[in-house]
């Protein structure tokens, strides 16, 4: 009996060994597992973020793409308008050219004449398209005086020269004087205005001119060109000022076309 039970015991003490063994053995193989799934959840994790940045990027890619399409159109559009408006310049430059109002004939006309110019102390300039004339008026008027003396009216041959070679050209006579009031009789204002007046008669009654292309203005002493406190300056500012300018009336008619 005393044998019987001790191999009872014996086996039973097996069973628990064996029982405990596997009990750890399962422990071990749940904590395992358990950090597998860790590591998988965490892999997974970092595969979504992954996903997600690497579509984030895509998007951007497509984005910049459309950007980029747009930025060729718009070029594309830019260089077809940069041609059609080169074109259209050509085009009036050879309208005005026919019509005879090209600044740049007119430029080297009055280049090739710039020693008669100088020679009657005129000042020629260029300015926003149009060609300025400057006449000192002690070559026209006596002081005070709007009638042109003999030398004024000769030298202003040389206008209209220029005027009979290019038959499209408008020109405007600006009077101006100086800030020294009359002693007696007109202001300033009648005497600049009425000193292009006899401008414009000599060019159309002495060189026949046409008057519909000649306008005549005066500024008064409110376009200086020189300080008013030396005589010097006063007498730059004392001065006829002849502004050759294209006949623009038929601008956009001479663009279409």
């Amino acid at each position: 009996m005393k044998q019987f039970l001790n191999v009872v015991f014996i086996c039973f003490s097996s069973m628990l060994l064996v029982s405990c063994g596997a009990s750890k053995k399962l422990e071990t193989a749940n904590a395992e597992n358990a950090r597998l799934q860790s590591v998988v959840a965490d892999q997974t994790g970092q595969l979504s973020a992954k996903d997600k940045a690497l579509s984030s990027k895509d998007q951007e890619i497509t984005r910049l793409k459309k950007e980029n399409a747009l930025s060729a159109k718009e070029a594309a559009d830019c260089r077809e308008l940069k041609d059609a408006i080169n074109q259209k310049i050509d085009n009036l430059n050879k309208n005005l050219a026919a019509n005879g109002t090209s600044v740049q004939e007119i430029r080297e006309h009055i280049a090739a004449a710039e020693k008669k110019f100088e020679d009657i102390g005129a000042v020629v300039t260029y300015k926003n398209g149009m060609i300025h004339v400057m006449l000192p008026d002690g070559m026209f008027f006596k002081p005070g005086s709007s009638a042109i003396g003999t030398r004024g009216r000769e030298s202003l041959n040389i206008v209209a020269d220029v005027m009979r070679k290019y038959s499209g050209v408008q020109t405007i006579i600006v009077g101006n004087t100086d800030n020294t009031e009359p002693k007696k009789g007109a202001d300033n204002w009648s005497i600049s205005t009425e000193r292009a007046n006899a401008v414009v008669r000599v060019l159309t009654e002495s060189y026949y001119v046409n008057p519909a292309r000649l306008t005549a203005a005066g500024k008064s002493k409110y376009s200086p060109v020189a300080e008013n406190n030396t005589e010097a300056g006063r007498a730059r500012n004392r001065r006829i000022e002849i502004i050759f300018n294209p006949d623009m009336s038929r601008l956009w008619d001479m663009i279409d076309k």
